[in-house]
């Protein structure tokens, strides 16, 4: 088993951990609504936030790169998009658990969009500008070969 399967195992391992906790939790030691609703919705409030700031990951390298080519557009509208959704709903519904992790999800999504609206013709220009790069390089490494095999310098 590769390192990258060795997360994602310990990743599954630990979700399906804390849903069945949380499950036995509220069905086993909560014998109110109110209590159950208040521990499945924290835990769900805590998941949600951790699912709109994992994109933020790459943030680092977007800004060090100035590309995008690490965070999908798509990805970055759709989570503005819902995130914006649900926390309208959660505030006319005045549903803390809604409104909360939407709240912060919101912002950030916000930040991701404006990344790609500042880094989004810088990517593409790199990449090609890389490509130029590796095509002059790997032909002056062939040039450098065949010079070696005939013994000469390379130079003509």
């Amino acid at each position: 088993m590769g390192a990258v399967q060795m997360n994602v195992a310990i990743a599954m391992t630990l979700v399906i951990v804390i849903f069945c906790t949380t499950s036995l939790i509220s069905a086993l030691a909560l014998h109110d609504h109110h209590h159950r609703k208040l521990v499945a919705g924290s835990v769900g409030t805590v998941v949600a936030i951790a699912m709109y700031a994992s994109p933020l990951v790459v943030v680092k390298q977007v800004i060090h790169t100035k590309s995008v080519e690490f965070m999908p557009f798509s990805l970055s509208f759709f989570s503005f998009l819902s995130s914006s959704s649900w926390m309208t709903y959660g505030l006319l519904s005045h549903d803390p658990f809604l409104t909360t992790p939407n709240l912060v999800g919101c912002p950030l999504s916000i930040l991701q969009l404006m990344l790609h609206c500042k880094y989004r013709k810088r990517g593409v220009i790199k990449e090609e500008q890389d490509k130029r790069d590796l095509e002059k390089n790997f032909t002056k490494s062939k040039q450098s070969e065949l010079a070696i095999e005939d013994g000469t310098d390379g130079k003509s």
